[in-house]
């Protein structure tokens, strides 16, 4: 292996983009879980194109990245989690959050949006195997909030899902 630093390209790939909006801002933590305000800017500038190479990538180091989308007047969206790949010094593609050997999913929920994610309360004690899910706990006409994290035999879990708002019929 070469002892020299390797620097990493990360690709983030957009969504969806607001017409409104001329290029995001690039965001980074060592922490997934650690509150969007302290998360590191990265960029300077907002980048159009969706690529972003990340030259103080250290080897080794697991990193997580958001975007805001910004527009004309420098005002920015609420944080995105972007698809993100990224190509070692062979050339070899490899995705943020692989799972070797995953097992299911676990499912969480809260009546409140803004609560921390890790006290939403987990509604397995299993990970499901499938993405179908029904939840025998709610009331109708209620709010409920809910994430999904994948998980590998360890129990290990994967970052959080987009949050999913739901009404009970």
């Amino acid at each position: 292996m070469n002892k020299h630093k390797i620097k990493q390209k990360r690709k983030l790939l957009r969504e969806r983009v607001d017409k409104k909006y001329i290029g995001f801002h690039v965001y980074r933590s060592v922490n997934e879980n650690l509150p969007f305000m302290f998360w590191e800017r990265l960029t300077d500038e907002p980048i159009q194109d969706g690529n972003f190479n990340d030259p103080a990538a250290e080897i080794g180091q697991r990193y997580y990245y958001k975007l805001t989308q910004v527009d004309a007047d420098g005002n920015e969206s609420a944080p995105l989690t972007p698809k993100t790949t990224f190509t070692d010094h062979a050339g070899n593609r490899h995705e943020q959050n692989p799972l070797v050997d995953f097992v299911g999913y676990n499912m969480y929920r809260s009546a409140d949006r803004d609560v921390p994610l890790d006290e939403w309360e987990r509604r397995n004690k299993e990970p499901i195997p499938t993405t179908e899910y029904k939840d025998e706990g709610v009331s109708s006409g209620e709010v409920y909030f809910y994430y999904v994290r994948a998980v590998d035999s360890r129990g290990t879990e994967s970052a959080p899902s987009e949050i999913m708002r739901v009404i009970r019929k």
